[in-house]
């Protein structure tokens, strides 16, 4: 695989943190500050090549002028598989109940980091995405996502449909969010093993995909607007999962 960059403090802090192997760090001329610093040691404790370049240059390497005076390259994100997701659980949390999030079609590389996100933040175990017609995880992603997407397993998977049913078998519940669902998410049971099923950006869940779902759930609407950004969805429904579970 081809290596990308990373760019933005807390993005490099975080792969530095998850002791995420970096090729190169570089910094732009005359950037100064405590995290700075921290990233010097670290690279020079490490052995991480490390450069100071003109500020253009990192414009012209992150494609924006957003970088905050530091970049990195990295060996493009390693994806692991369901199995490994699920093994993490029983290994490591093995009283907790797996919670994951699944995406069908999600195109959006920003809304992807910002699922990220959310997910890690929330605690939940793991993310699936697709090869097809899915975001992948790239640079923008991984700046959205403020470095969440070196804590959070993620599995790309050919066919979600296949993979449900895998999941199934494996005794997760499959809970689609989509805003037909019959019932709201705060009548959905939480404390179960769950992967939960979001949609695309305007498309929502496939038939196939939907038709898999033990259960489809809608977030209730009161104002003017009939539904949320996907991300913003995931935020509600990851928060109703650690709300219910920590109720107990």
């Amino acid at each position: 695989m081809s290596d990308f960059v990373i760019f933005g403090r807390n993005p490099i802090a975080e792969a530095l943190a998850a002791e995420v192997p970096l090729r190169r760090l570089l910094l732009a001329q005359g950037v100064t500050g405590a995290d700075i610093n921290a990233f010097v040691q670290q690279a020079k404790a490490r052995k991480i090549p490390l450069q100071n370049v003109p500020r253009l240059e990192l414009d012209r390497l992150a494609k924006t002028n957003k970088h905050q005076g530091v970049l990195a390259f990295m060996a493009q994100l390693d994806y692991v598989s369901c199995e490994t997701i699920l093994t993490r659980v029983e290994q490591r949390e093995p009283k907790e109940k797996p919670a994951l999030i699944l995406l069908d079609g999600v195109e959006d590389p920003r809304n992807l980091g910002a699922i990220i996100r959310v997910a890690e933040g929330a605690g939940m175990h793991g993310l699936v995405i697709t090869k097809n017609r899915c975001a992948e995880v790239t640079p923008v992603t991984i700046k959205t996502a403020a470095g969440a997407a070196f804590h959070l397993p993620i599995a790309q998977v050919s066919n979600l449909a296949s993979q449900i049913d895998w999941l199934k078998k494996r005794g997760l519940w499959i809970v689609g969010l989509d805003e037909r669902g019959e019932n709201t998410i705060f009548e959905m049971d939480a404390k179960m093993p769950l992967a939960i099923v979001l949609g695309g950006e305007g498309k929502g869940l496939h038939r196939l995909v939907r038709e898999k779902c033990d259960f489809v759930y809608n977030i209730p609407m009161r104002g003017q607007v009939a539904s949320l950004n996907v991300s913003t969805a995931a935020a509600v429904v990851c928060y109703e999962i650690v709300r219910q579970r920590r109720a107990g």
